[in-house]
């Protein structure tokens, strides 16, 4: 999967139609992809927030919490473990709302439509999105 997008694509490079590559990291440097394959990751993240996009009629999404590197991920109280930290192949996460959607609908179509993990967070505003292959379908609440 290449669609182009690497650590140093500009943060305006287009990872979807509607998706920055800034998004993920909050249009932060210390925040910027470091591997080809946290890149691919939220390729995968970005192309079904893509269409769930689309499913709520193309409002804007918002991602509020895209990578997290170790030192940031700590600083903002992340689990040790964290998929924001995309230190594996295939592990990656992003929190994400869609404006003026109910985050409860949000997070019911992820829940029937995302295989990874979802993170029930519709409570404090977000959906959880994440990537963890060869880890069970999880689900949890924040």
């Amino acid at each position: 999967m290449s669609n182009g997008f690497t650590p140093t694509s500009p943060f305006g490079y287009r990872v979807t139609p509607h998706i920055t590559a800034g998004e993920f990291a909050l249009n932060q440097e210390a925040r910027r992809f470091q591997t080809l394959a946290q890149c691919q990751t939220a390729t995968r993240l970005a192309e079904f927030m893509e269409q769930a996009r689309t499913h709520f009629g193309g409002k804007p999404l918002i991602i509020t919490s895209g990578y997290r590197p170790p030192a940031v991920n700590r600083r903002v109280g992340g689990a040790s473990n964290s998929e924001h930290l995309y230190n594996g192949a295939d592990i990656g996460a992003a929190d994400f709302y869609i404006r003026g959607v109910s985050v409860y609908m949000v997070q019911d179509y992820c829940d029937q439509h995302w295989p990874y993990s979802v993170g029930y967070g519709a409570p404090r505003g977000f959906v959880h999105l994440g990537i963890r292959t060869g880890r069970p379908r999880v689900r949890w609440d924040y």
